[in-house]
């Protein structure tokens, strides 16, 4: 494509991708696509979304950052990047000043002298912060200094999974990755890939990995550690994790089929298994603080039918030192391998070996990279998205890659592509069978490798 064309490619890319948006929302029992100014939620909104509409929203943000990109000046667009900070730090003291809570007492407005009364801020200080959310999408400003939720405002309310999933991003992850350049230029620390030696560990003195403080750093990592629970299951809606729950043929595996869900924490995708598929029995295993929140906390609010059904089991596991519970038929860790550096990974997935019967399947569901630069079609693991995009949909798949910044800044891990998952499950004695597309992510099969044919 010539680059005189560009600008009117991705045009046209935008434009038949909204068509394709506004005719799967026609379809829906509100036929039509919500307004930003709307707080009530769309049918849509807690549906997975279909293939098509994914893939369409997905072009539409990646083209139109490239688009701006494209026209606006180097040094403009520049500039505003390097001010992306301030949007975060707003919205952290939105989240710890629960913002959003205090104005859903007020759906027609509220004036920031209300708000800094209700939120202990300083008026204006707060009416400056939520002018800045206003501005990009978050919020709304009905009259000068009068502010009112829209419809990813509340997304934010306290009640939301998704609100702490943003505290734990706002707080000990930016606070951490402001470090990042710091820790990069040690010399010793710049090159290691110990999860005792990241910006996190730098930020908060603690001389131990991430999940060792989320456990037994009292008071302040045990609360981040439940704070940091609840938000995956937030970051489990947020990505459509629940993929995974109509995409791979669970009921293929008959009634009864174990599933172990591995470092599940406090079993988002379980719970949803446990009520879309009850012909499964479920064995939950994390580390004693997350089974115990899970088993004691979640499940008997979430899905209390399971527990008196005796579908599910709560039993704790510390993967570095023992196997998971033996001979189930799959064995699901979803966003463990990316939590940790290589040797580490191959010591869990080596351990899951060990467990598994000649029948049993390893579900891996994580991210799974892919460059930015085009390959021909049959070399790409996923499907590329069309030109004049970038091959990896550009903004339209950012999460990945700064879910792979967030990992080397708290752990010194990172996300993968399918090869490096490949070659961890041959070290580990595992033998790659299948990458399943959920969409966002992706679900690496292993099994047991086959036994080589006798030449006798």
């Amino acid at each position: 494509m010539t680059r005189r064309g560009q600008i009117s490619a991705l045009v046209k890319l935008i434009s038949d991708s909204s068509k394709i948006v506004e005719a799967h929302y026609a379809k829906s029992s509100k036929p039509y696509v919500p307004s930003l100014d709307d707080t009530e939620p769309h049918p849509l909104d807690d549906q997975l979304a279909e293939k098509e509409l994914r893939t369409a929203v997905q072009i539409i943000e990646g083209a139109c950052a490239q688009l701006s990109a494209t026209v606006a000046r180097p040094s403009h667009t520049v500039v505003n990047k390097f001010m992306g900070i301030f949007e975060s730090n707003c919205l952290n003291v939105a989240l710890t000043f629960k913002i959003p809570d205090v104005l859903k007492e007020k759906p027609t407005g509220m004036h920031i002298s209300e708000i800094g009364k209700k939120t202990g801020l300083e008026e204006r200080k707060a009416g400056r912060i939520l002018r800045l959310l206003a501005t990009k999408h978050v919020f709304r400003e009905v009259s000068e200094n009068v502010f009112v939720n829209n419809r990813l405002s509340t997304q934010l309310l306290s009640t939301n999974p998704l609100s702490s999933l943003g505290l734990h991003f706002t707080d000990e992850v930016q606070k951490s990755t402001v470090l990042l350049s710091e820790v990069l230029a040690d010399k010793a620390w710049g090159h290691s890939y110990s999860p005792t030696q990241t910006p996190f560990n730098k930020y908060s003195g603690y001389p131990e990995p991430l999940f060792i403080y989320y456990e037994k750093d009292v008071p302040r990592g045990a609360e981040l550690g439940a704070r940091f629970g609840l938000g995956m299951m937030g970051w489990g809606d947020a990505s459509e994790a629940k993929a995974v729950i109509h995409e791979f043929p669970w009921k293929d595996l008959g009634n009864g089929a174990t599933v172990c869900d591995v470092g599940g924490g406090i079993g988002n995708i379980s719970l949803q298994l446990a009520k879309a598929h009850p012909n499964l029995r479920l064995i939950l295993q994390d580390l004693p603080e997350r089974i115990q929140q899970a088993k004691n906390e979640v499940w008997p609010k979430e899905c209390p039918e399971a527990i008196a059904e005796r579908r599910i089991t709560f039993e704790p596991i510390d993967f570095f030192a023992s196997s998971p519970v033996p001979g189930c038929d799959v064995y699901y860790l979803k966003n463990i391998i990316h939590d940790w550096p290589d040797a580490d990974c191959i010591k869990i997935l080596s351990g899951v070996r060990k467990a598994i019967a000649p029948h049993s399947r390893v579900l891996v569901q994580e991210y799974i990279l892919q460059p930015a630069n085009r390959v021909p079609e049959d070399k790409a693991p996923v499907k590329q998205a069309p030109e004049p995009l970038l091959p990896n949909y550009g903004v339209g798949r950012i999460r990945q890659y700064n879910l792979d910044l967030d990992m080397m800044a708290m752990l010194n891990s990172q996300e993968r592509r399918l090869p490096d998952f490949i070659k961890l499950g041959e070290a580990a004695g595992l033998e790659f069978v299948k990458l399943w597309d959920l969409g966002e992510t992706g679900l690496v099969e292993y099994r047991l490798p086959k036994a080589p044919r006798s030449h006798l």
